[in-house]
């Protein structure tokens, strides 16, 4: 079991897939000072519900929201689709795949989530790996190979506090990246780009109460509905290591010696200078 930790990481991108420019991790995108309760995100509209009860959409990106006719609740959390398999869960939290748009079976060795369990998603590329979430809030992973083994049991986040809830997980559903998000109503989000075996907190800047996630692969895009307003997180990759060739390497650690040298003769000269004559 892992506990959750206080990192800032960033989210690699995979070769082609082109970065926006260098920006805050999450950056505060409308509705500040309205608690949301979820976010959705279909055919470029961006759709929150707040825990007021009042529905709203976006058609410009988030710059602006107007209610929704007829004030409808945000649509179910949809299956998971990894590859050709499509995951759910039942209502009695039996782990379900379709595969290749087959009818769904309880997949073998699959932890009993219990029942109201609703959170899960595939990796993006990785066929047949999984991350879902318990009903009693342990996180589960499969690998690829198709073994189960909890991945995350969350701590208390302080003594009052107690242990925070999960609220949201969700990944991309194209291979921009292997990360899986999940949204907690104490730690923020925390992220894992490794199957669910290594989770790191992601959230800084962000509200520690997140109560739903959305992503939207057209615009790279994760869209965080939180205590105070929406947000986003716009996928960046980490700035690549100066690569030198080898004639560069070298004349460099020419450099670097013949500066090492000019240093160790002046200390020399200085220590010289200070001896007293006879």
């Amino acid at each position: 079991m892992r506990a959750a930790c206080v990192l800032l990481t960033a989210v690699a991108l995979q070769p082609g897939v082109q970065a926006t420019a260098a920006s805050g991790w999450w950056q505060p995108l409308g509705l500040r000072g309205t608690s949301l309760a979820g976010v959705d995100v279909a055919a470029g509209a961006i759709t929150v519900r707040t825990t007021s009860g009042a529905t709203l959409q976006s058609t410009d990106s988030g710059a602006t929201f107007t209610g929704v006719p007829g004030n409808p609740p945000l649509a179910a959390s949809p299956a998971a689709t990894g590859g050709a398999d499509t995951w759910s869960i039942s209502p009695s939290g039996q782990v379900l795949r379709a595969q290749a748009g087959g009818a769904p079976r309880p997949d073998r060795g699959a932890p009993q989530l219990g029942a109201g369990a609703r959170l899960i998603a595939a990796l993006p590329g990785v066929a047949g790996a999984v991350v879902a979430v318990a009903s009693s809030g342990a996180v589960w992973r499969r690998t690829a190979g198709g073994a189960w083994n909890r991945a995350l049991l969350l701590l208390p986040a302080g003594l009052v506090r107690g242990v925070p809830s999960i609220t949201a997980l969700t990944a991309f559903d194209r291979p921009l990246t292997e990360t899986v998000y999940l949204a907690t109503d104490g730690y923020a989000v925390l992220i894992s780009s490794d199957g669910g075996d290594d989770w790191i907190r992601a959230g800084p800047g962000l509200p520690d109460s997140v109560h739903g996630l959305a992503t939207d692969a057209r615009a790279r895009s994760v869209y965080a509905a939180t205590s105070d307003g929406l947000w986003v997180h716009r996928l960046q990759s980490f700035p690549s290591p100066p690569v030198y060739r080898d004639t560069e390497l070298l004349l460099r650690w020419v450099g670097i010696a013949l500066v090492a040298a000019l240093a160790a003769v002046a200390a020399v000269l200085a220590m010289v200078r200070l001896v007293p004559r006879a």
